[in-house]
């Protein structure tokens, strides 16, 4: 009973583990509107002034060693991790381990340290892994307090606010390649997704009308269905793929709880519904289980479909290929012949 007990607690903590990351990749509390456009509002800062080690000759002729990486929110790890190897990553988030968030977690698991999830970060855990620089995508209050003991402590820390359009998240992966001495490798890596962008751009500029779409998705522990609004990037996805957000019939200006009665208004031509552990659509029961729901237009035409959560909701190197399978969906034509992918 004793061993039951045990590994239902496990269990318990992982769930919570991976729901936390969840809502840090949704970002549902840092999703607010804003009147600013991208390029009027940078997404991140460094707080402190010291310039990153890179693997490079310095002054004297000497090789300097690559900055040591605390990548503590799994947009960021998963970002470093594309353009730095494991083995200068001290620490990433525990939440690297769940295969529906993170595009790298094999490349995780070869980092020794872990830390907790964005509500209980640990600034003297993170010290103790002795980085050089700490990246962090602040959405708690707790973020913001571990970047100030961090900076207090000497450390360099790069923080960012948003990763909810694909313009931001370009700019994020140059601002981590800077930090971290990996500038070529950003590089490559954003024209690598603007080039997907711009296919993507070419194969709908003719649409003459697009259709609405809505992405629902649960944010939390026993959260349910939530409509996910302007902050969070399969908002940016459903514009790209060639549709328009149904979610814009409501005015949200960031992700809310979902009610019948909005989905009914919004009347959505396409459903897509965000899977974050592959336990189905259980949290979705009470909106199925209205006899209104059957009424909707995604419903009668069988336009339900289920994307991962990294590849609709989390940011990093790869959703781009999430909105070319978006696309591929809701135009199938456009893509005839070539693999969104």
């Amino acid at each position: 009973m004793r061993n039951v007990q045990t590994r239902r607690k496990t269990t318990f903590r992982m769930l919570c583990m991976s729901l936390i990351a969840l809502v840090a990749a949704v970002g549902l509390t840092a999703c607010t509107g804003n009147s600013q456009s991208d390029s009027e509002k940078s997404s991140s800062s460094i707080s402190t002034t010291t310039s990153p080690k890179a693997a490079a000759s310095s002054d004297n002729g000497k090789i300097e060693a690559a900055p040591k990486v605390a990548a503590v929110s799994l947009d960021t790890a998963d970002a470093v991790l594309e353009i730095v190897p494991p083995e200068q990553v001290v620490a990433v988030p525990k939440s690297m381990k769940n295969t529906y968030l993170a595009v790298n977690e094999e490349k995780g698991k070869q980092v020794s340290g872990q830390v907790g999830g964005a509500t209980g970060l640990d600034p003297e855990g993170i010290l103790a892994f002795h980085p050089d620089v700490v990246l962090i995508t602040k959405i708690h209050n707790s973020e913001n307090d571990t970047e100030q003991l961090l900076s207090q402590a000497g450390v360099k820390v790069v923080t960012f606010d948003q990763w909810g359009t694909f313009e931001q998240l370009i700019a994020n992966f140059r601002t981590i390649g800077e930090a971290v001495g990996a500038v070529d490798k950003a590089e490559e890596v954003a024209k690598e997704i603007q080039g997907k962008l711009d296919d993507a751009a070419k194969r709908t500029a003719s649409l003459a009308s697009k259709p609405s779409v809505l992405v629902l998705s649960p944010v939390g522990p026993n959260t349910g269905p939530y409509i996910m609004g302007p902050g969070n990037i399969s908002y940016d996805m459903i514009r790209l793929a060639g549709a328009k957000p149904a979610a814009e019939a409501l005015g949200i200006k960031k992700s809310t709880k979902a009610s019948i009665e909005d989905v009914i208004n919004m009347n959505p031509d396409y459903i897509v519904l965000g899977d974050w552990d592959g336990t189905g659509d259980e949290w979705l029961k009470d909106l199925k289980s209205q006899a209104a729901w059957n009424t909707l237009d995604a419903v009668k035409n069988n336009r339900i479909t289920t994307m991962k959560a990294k590849e609709l909701l989390a940011p990093n190197r790869y959703t781009v290929d999430g909105l070319l399978e978006m696309s591929a969906w809701l135009h199938p034509d456009l893509w005839k012949g070539d693999a969104a992918n």
